[in-house]
């Protein structure tokens, strides 16, 4: 299940770097849930041929985040806006947290 969630993070963050074809079916295995027969069946290609292909696509999106590591930025900045939001709310300046929430939002 959390390969799934990576999988599915990494095509939100990458996907467009991908073919057309890639795409289509990352997209319907992991977002749509089609089986591989499925998606061989819809595609005219053989289950094997579909196989491969997201196995060489997945492999690409993890390459992509190797050299490029913007979902792990991506979390770790998330990450820290949280931990500042709960220190604003623990602070006492009611118009400081209300300005801050807006740009924490904003970010």
């Amino acid at each position: 299940m959390e390969k799934i969630v990576k999988v599915a993070q990494l095509y939100d963050m990458y996907g467009a770097l991908l073919n057309e074809k890639q795409r289509d079916v990352i997209n319907c295995y992991y977002n749509e849930d089609l089986s591989l027969q499925e998606i061989a069946d819809n595609t005219g290609r053989t289950k094997q041929a579909i196989s491969d292909m997201i196995n060489r696509s997945v492999d690409k999106l993890f390459e992509f985040e190797d050299e490029l590591s913007l979902l792990k930025s991506k979390t770790e900045l998330v990450g820290a806006l949280y931990d500042i939001r709960e220190l604003i709310e623990s602070s006492n300046n009611k118009e400081a947290i209300e300005m801050l929430n807006i740009v924490i939002e904003k970010i």
